[in-house]
């Protein structure tokens, strides 16, 4: 069994589809070992185990709107376009999505997934309560009001035990347009950063590094009376005239309808249309969440080797995510800025990573825990404030390690 880019294959011979709760807690009591699997949309090894591996989708899909909290319950083994469509359905909204609706939001919630936008946070900064299994099988509920440890469990790559239902905040159904700007050199996102960033709700910037080479910059406006008039040459491009894919050889006809057009929530904060792929072919994915104090440092150095970059990726974004409280969020304490790389899978990817890093990892870059990166531990214990509190709350949930693979021993 492989994940989706088919760079993991799992260590595990027992993989079970979980049906009903009773046998989820039977079958956790009874594991010496146990990791869940989602989608598959992780790069690293953070969901691999030599144990039981299992998988909630077919565990209890009912989904309870709560109109006077604002809050809706879900089984955490759901699709992000599965939710997104039912509330939707009923008038209700999630503030964010991310550029791919088939994650699952307990796979999204507990690697700290994101969108963009200057004043959006992580996904998982919308999770209010969290209903979950331990080690002895037992069911654990806690509540961000009430729950003082709240925040170390959020983003927690399912160390402490399997989240079976998340609750997350909601809000009345809107409507975005969604334009694109093409032919940008990296210098004018450099000058322009802060306009192009904090004007639209969402901004995605998408290149390859190459000097000789433009990027696009996708923007992600509420469809309210603050919209702007749009310019048709701005940042040293232009304004699209017709659909684009963050790959500018690719066909955009799987991506978010683009041109100005009005679209529902779901329809358009997605990079690509809920129900398709979004892959280039065979590809792995990197990701450094940094200090948005020291950007302009960083896109001065990643420019220096930028046909090095070039030459070994699809694609790279570029987005900002509003600081959050949550232990090991890559956004925790900080207004941050995410740089993406999808690379074009080869062996070169791992010999290249340091090169990355040395730069992302300056001013305490941290990796996205669910793509890949060499980054060793004693710098992540540098980069993480409460990293040993999260230590320590892993010692007490999980004495007995049923939850603990080679991933977080190499890094816990």
């Amino acid at each position: 069994m492989q994940n989706w880019a088919k760079n993991i294959t799992f260590s595990s011979q027992n993989y079970i589809e979980i049906e009903n709760f009773t046998q989820l807690q039977k079958v956790i009591e009874s594991s010496n070992k146990i990791k869940v699997v989602g989608t598959g949309h992780s790069f690293s090894k953070i969901a691999d185990t030599t144990g039981t591996l299992i998988s909630l989708k077919n565990l209890d899909a009912e989904i309870e709107i709560d109109e006077k909290s604002q809050t809706v319950r879900v089984s955490a083994g759901t699709s992000y376009a599965n939710l997104a469509k039912y509330l939707e359905k009923n008038g209700w909204a999630l503030s964010n999505l991310a550029s791919l609706g088939e994650i699952t939001i307990a796979g999204a919630v507990m690697t700290g997934t994101h969108g963009s936008g200057s004043e959006n946070k992580v996904l998982s900064d919308s999770v209010v309560a969290i209903e979950m299994i331990l080690a002895s099988g037992d069911k654990l509920v806690i509540d961000r009001k009430d729950f003082a440890q709240f925040h170390g469990f959020v983003v927690s790559f399912g160390a402490l035990g399997v989240f079976t239902k998340l609750t997350l905040k909601i809000v009345k159904s809107f409507s975005v347009k969604q334009v694109v700007y093409e032919n940008i050199p990296i210098q004018s996102v450099l000058e322009n950063f802060n306009e192009i960033f904090d004007r639209p709700y969402s901004a995605s910037y998408f290149s390859n590094w190459s000097p000789k080479n433009t990027g696009q910059i996708w923007m992600k406006f509420l469809d309210d009376d603050k919209y702007p008039e749009l310019q048709s040459k701005a940042y040293g491009g232009n304004l699209a005239l017709t659909n684009q894919h963050p790959v500018k050889v690719n066909h955009p006809g799987n991506c978010t309808e683009q041109m100005g057009v009005t679209g529902k929530w779901l329809f358009r904060l997605p990079h690509f249309k809920l129900d398709s792929s979004p892959a280039s072919g065979d590809e792995v994915q990197t990701e450094y969440l940094v200090d948005r104090i020291h950007v302009q440092g960083y896109i001065n150095e990643l420019t220096k080797i930028g046909e090095d970059i070039a030459a070994r990726v699809y694609a790279t974004e570029i987005r900002t995510i509003s600081s959050d409280d949550l232990w090991l969020s890559g956004a925790y304490g900080r207004e941050t800025v995410g740089f993406h790389f999808t690379w074009k899978k080869s062996s070169e990817v791992k010999d290249f990573l340091p090169v990355i890093e040395n730069i992302l990892g300056k001013n305490n870059g941290r990796p996205h825990w669910g793509k890949l990166f060499s980054t060793p531990r004693a710098q992540l214990i540098e980069r993480y404030p409460m990293y040993e509190e999260f230590r320590q709350l892993i010692q007490k949930y999980d004495s007995g390690n049923k939850f603990r693979n080679k991933f977080i021993d190499q890094y816990f």
